[in-house]
């Protein structure tokens, strides 16, 4: 495989010339993930697997230590998509990409408005897993035609909200988090319901709700619930039946 033409560790190739090889940092609470994906990884000539850590302060004392290219985040991580602000605070020019994400188009936009730099579909097969590393470091990023779709519908909305005929141009618009939470309200689910579909913290969630509001101009989650029907803001859908993994060769 042709190595991956951005910094990173400096190695020789067989034709004695010097290729540079991608760093990458995985961060995994479960323990067996992170070291099966070390070993995996370390097999690609491209990649060069600096370190594993398990949690937040773990990785930030790892990524000052160790500069990865990469930090490669399972998605499953309680709060996953809120450590990347503390990941980027410290580490700006380190690319987050988040390992195992669902193929819901608003759990996706949620972690590229957090600022993720791309995404591994949860049924993306192993030997897949370097192929779409590579599209991601070269700019590119594989999705399904559902996500394509989700891209161009939260487009819509902001769009939307930033045009005078069509709505307040001066107040927020909601994230796609947000507007994921927005559904969850609407079926009735409680903060820690809401917590529970998401995995995230009960603590996240109330943040969340309180800014969503905010942002809305409401008081209450059963003026939320309201502003759905008003708006045809469709049902959330967390659990998608799981689709057949694509082949990449």
């Amino acid at each position: 495989m042709a190595a991956i033409g951005v910094p990173g560790e400096l190695r020789a190739s067989p034709a004695n010339s010097t290729i540079r090889v991608v760093s990458v940092l995985i961060m995994s609470e479960i323990r067996l993930l992170g070291e099966g994906l070390a070993l995996a990884l370390a097999r690609e000539g491209s990649l060069s697997v600096c370190g594993y850590s398990g949690d937040l302060a773990e990785t930030i004392g790892k990524i000052r230590l160790l500069q990865p290219d990469i930090v490669l985040l399972n998605a499953t991580l309680q709060a996953g998509v809120d450590i990347i602000d503390r990941v980027r605070a410290i580490a700006p020019e380190v690319r987050i990409v988040a390992l195992a994400v669902a193929d819901e188009p608003e759990n996706i936009i949620s972690w590229a408005e957090a600022g993720a730099a791309g995404y591994i579909p949860a049924d993306t097969a192993l030997h897949d897993l370097v192929p779409f590393l590579t599209d991601i470091i070269r700019g590119e990023q594989p999705c399904s035609g559902r996500v394509a779709a989700g891209l161009f519908a939260r487009l819509r909305i902001v769009a939307r909200a930033g045009n005078p005929g069509t709505g307040d141009p001066s107040r927020p618009v909601p994230t796609a988090r947000e507007m994921q939470i927005l559904r969850l309200i609407g079926e009735g689910l409680s903060n820690k319901e809401i917590a529970r579909q998401l995995n995230i913290g009960v603590a996240t969630t109330k943040s969340h709700v309180h800014n969503l509001l905010g942002k809305l101009g409401l008081q209450t989650r059963a003026q939320a619930a309201s502003w759905i029907r008003g708006h045809g803001v469709g049902p959330s859908r967390l659990d998608p039946a799981p689709t057949p993994a694509r082949s990449r060769r």
